[in-house]
């Protein structure tokens, strides 16, 4: 289990003083989610409403397996997260995977960010036929980093939108196909597929998770994702810290927000077929 922040704000602001009332409330859930932190962020000038176009040295992410709330290179990537578009991720590690950078979010392909909260259950079979999708190649040994190479398989296939690949669609139709592989191979879905997805002019939220397989020890909503647009910012978080105003994510849903005029889009949660 992991927590997740994303923001997308009218202005170069740091991110500290874009979300100065809840950036500490968010890193002090790393007393719990301390196995690693990443900050990524497209600095101003280099995206705009709805432009994927990434100069070759972007995003800029930073990232460490020390616990955030006690991590100064931490809280210099805050520092320096100016961008218009930033997503945050403190990390806690599944069982049985590695604590180091290569397992560490936000994962990136080709200027797009991707950071998980949740987990699956995994298996050789279910990693093969994952990965002969023929989506980005993971780095790491994370269900994370398979779950985003499903999701960018599933960006080629599906039909672009204005030009560009339709991110919301391809995380809705990836997290169909790997909750059915589990479902097959298991006899239970994902325990949680919560996502942040970022690319220089968009973040892209997705909701869904398990009731069932909820931590005990944790409140009902530790799996929901929440969202709230004020005037100059929208920011999109996982609970843990009070959130007057923010509206929860409904299961199977996407939210899509544009950077520059801070345009809100809703995806429902589709009815898909399988593959």
């Amino acid at each position: 289990m992991c927590r997740l922040l994303g923001v997308v704000s009218r202005g170069a602001l740091p991110l500290t003083e874009t979300v100065p009332a809840e950036l500490p409330l968010f890193t002090a859930l790393s007393e719990r989610h301390k196995d690693g932190w990443g900050v990524a962020s497209y600095p101003p000038g280099t995206g705009a409403d709805g432009d994927d176009q990434p100069a070759p040295d972007l995003p800029l992410v930073r990232r460490g397996t020390d616990t955030a709330r006690a991590s100064g290179a931490y809280g210099r990537a805050v520092a320096e997260a100016r961008g218009e578009v930033v997503a945050v991720h403190l990390r806690r590690a599944s069982v049985g995977l590695a604590l180091e950078l290569a397992n560490t979010h936000p994962f990136v392909e080709q200027g797009v960010t991707f950071s998980h909260n949740g987990q699956f259950d995994l298996s050789a079979v279910l990693r093969e036929r994952l990965l002969a999708r023929g989506g980005r190649t993971p780095a790491g040994t994370t269900d994370s980093e398979l779950f985003f190479s499903l999701i960018t398989a599933w960006s080629r296939e599906l039909p672009a939108r204005e030009g560009r690949p339709d991110w919301a669609a391809a995380i809705q139709h990836a997290a169909a196909e790997l909750t059915a592989l589990t479902q097959e191979l298991f006899g239970r879905p994902p325990e949680s597929l919560n996502c942040l997805l970022t690319t220089p002019g968009t973040l892209v939220a997705y909701a869904q998770h398990d009731p069932a397989q909820a931590p005990a020890d944790q409140p009902v909503e530790v799996y929901d994702l929440r969202w709230r647009a004020d005037h100059d910012r929208v920011l999109v978080s996982s609970t843990g810290y009070p959130q007057p105003g923010f509206e929860t994510l409904a299961q199977g849903a996407a939210l899509t927000v544009h950077q520059g005029t801070l345009r809100v889009e809703r995806h429902p949660a589709p009815a898909l077929s399988q593959r």
